[in-house]
């Protein structure tokens, strides 16, 4: 599997539903992630959740969505020399161990709008007019904010990761403000008037959420594992890639930090794990680079085989 999607087929990209929704079958037929009566949606609400595989479905389309656009991102940036589909299988992969990929929910639209995001900013150019894919970008960050509220607080590296590439600019800063404040200002007037209020609990511990602190334990060491590889290539990578390369690796370490953030402040506050999930955009694209090392490239594969192995395992623990 590793090889074939390292391979520079694209068709490969047409097994990715089929393995979405294998995971979701068998979480279907066992219940491992059970379906909450709601779907925490932030600013948008608590959505009653009428139709389970209606929710589930809609998970789906969307992790695929975004396992493709992350490929997208990949390639046509040249995080590589050739073409790999190896990160949309990362993302499908790592993601079949939180409760998102099972149900729709708001942190699974913020993917998305992380995602698009990305796909604007790594648009960006050093001497080029940016305003146009700073504002796009602010506003599907503001999107993703919308739908889970902590990543208000992700603004200030929103621009961070702007500057990495552009100057500082005051009317580019002036709209990624705007862009990020108009879908929130929406949000919040939708809020205001439909008296919803803000969950930030994200699983309701009915789900019985708390027993599937063995995965993560398992799936910690084995990401750190895999990640510790990828550093090792990344730092070679690095040595021999150009300037604009070096930026957009930057603006994913902006990423990697929310996402280890977010991951603590959940398991401090509320004895959860499922905001970790955010990491698994940047390890997307890092832990791809594991399996180019001719040296680490074989550990790598087996320790992604381990992985692969253990989500379906999971299942039936």
């Amino acid at each position: 599997m590793v090889k074939l999607f390292l391979g520079n087929r694209a068709g490969v990209l047409f097994l990715i539903p089929v393995l979405v929704f294998v995971y979701l079958g068998v979480n279907y037929s066992i219940e491992y992630f059970i379906h909450g009566q709601t779907s925490n949606l932030g600013f948008w609400g608590e959505a009653v959740i009428v139709y389970p595989k209606l929710s589930a479905i809609s998970a789906a389309i969307i992790i695929i969505l975004n396992a493709i656009i992350i490929n997208h991102i990949f390639n046509t940036n040249e995080f590589l020399e050739r073409n790999s589909y190896m990160s949309s299988l990362l993302y499908v992969v790592l993601m079949s161990f939180y409760h998102s990929f099972y149900s729709l929910d708001g942190i699974l639209i913020a993917h998305l709008g992380l995602i698009l995001m990305l796909y604007q900013f790594f648009k960006l150019r050093q001497n080029q007019d940016g305003r146009s894919s700073i504002f796009n970008g602010a506003i599907f960050a503001g999107i993703a904010a919308s739908f889970h509220p902590p990543l208000i607080a992700f603004f200030p590296f929103l621009l961070f990761m702007i500057w990495i590439i552009r100057p500082f600019i005051f009317r580019e800063t002036v709209l990624a403000l705007i862009g990020f404040g108009i879908p929130l200002i929406y949000a919040t007037l939708y809020l205001w008037l439909s008296g919803h209020r803000i969950e930030l609990e994200i699983i309701e511990q009915s789900t019985k959420y708390t027993s599937k602190q063995l995965d993560f334990l398992v799936m910690a060491i084995l990401f750190t594992l895999l990640f510790i590889l990828s550093l090792v290539t990344i730092r070679g990578r690095m040595l021999q890639s150009t300037n604009r390369l070096k930026k957009l690796v930057s603006m994913l370490w902006w990423l990697v930090f929310i996402g280890v953030i977010f991951g603590l402040l959940d398991l401090f506050f509320f004895k959860q794990i499922e905001r970790f999930n955010f990491l698994m955009l940047p390890l997307s694209f890092f832990l791809t680079f594991s399996f180019s090392n001719k040296t680490f490239g074989g550990i790598a594969t087996f320790l992604f085989y381990l992985t692969f192995l253990y989500s379906w395992i999971k299942f039936f623990i």
